[in-house]
């Protein structure tokens, strides 16, 4: 990647912030007890949504679907807020724990609004396509032709498996 330049998800740094905020809410509510199992899995739904959706918008065809992902992305993430917040009122979550990651969320939401923002004027003055990324189409179309073995079926007498 050149400097500056996004060409992939994972280039983004609000992408890298959500995404190590879902690897904390992961290792963090391992230690909910039993009776909480929901809400672990309910905020890791939650927190790894939003990496989930900001990745199927940035590869969008067009500008417009790519918001509707970051406009995903940010209620789930409120979600995951709202999930940390109750973690720490049942006392599954120290307070100083949840206290970082409500904080973290908020700036990782901050950042992610003013994305929104950014492709609100973009879609305003260019209209709703988005323009190519040739670097993630060459990496995607060589992992394809790389790792792709077509399935072939005998299906003649004892080509299969299991005869």
């Amino acid at each position: 990647m050149e400097s500056g330049k996004i060409e992939c998800v994972e280039d983004m740094p609000v992408y890298q912030l959500f995404y190590r905020l879902a690897l904390d809410v992961e290792r963090l509510s391992r230690e909910y007890d039993r009776d909480f199992r929901w809400l672990r899995n309910q905020s890791l739904r939650s927190s790894e949504s939003v990496c989930s959706n900001m990745t199927e918008g940035f590869y969008a065809q067009y500008s417009t679907e790519y918001l509707q992902s970051l406009f995903r992305c940010r209620r789930e993430a409120r979600e995951t807020m709202t999930h940390a917040k109750y973690a720490r009122d049942v006392r599954q979550l120290a307070a100083f724990q949840a206290q970082d990651l409500l904080t973290r969320y908020a700036d990782a939401c901050r950042q992610l609004s003013s994305l929104i923002a950014s492709i609100e004027r973009k879609i305003r003055d260019r209209g709703k396509s988005k323009p190519d990324r040739p670097g993630c189409v060459q990496e995607e179309t060589a992992l394809y032709e790389t790792n792709h073995q077509p399935l072939t079926i005998n299906h003649g007498k004892g080509g299969l498996p299991w005869h």
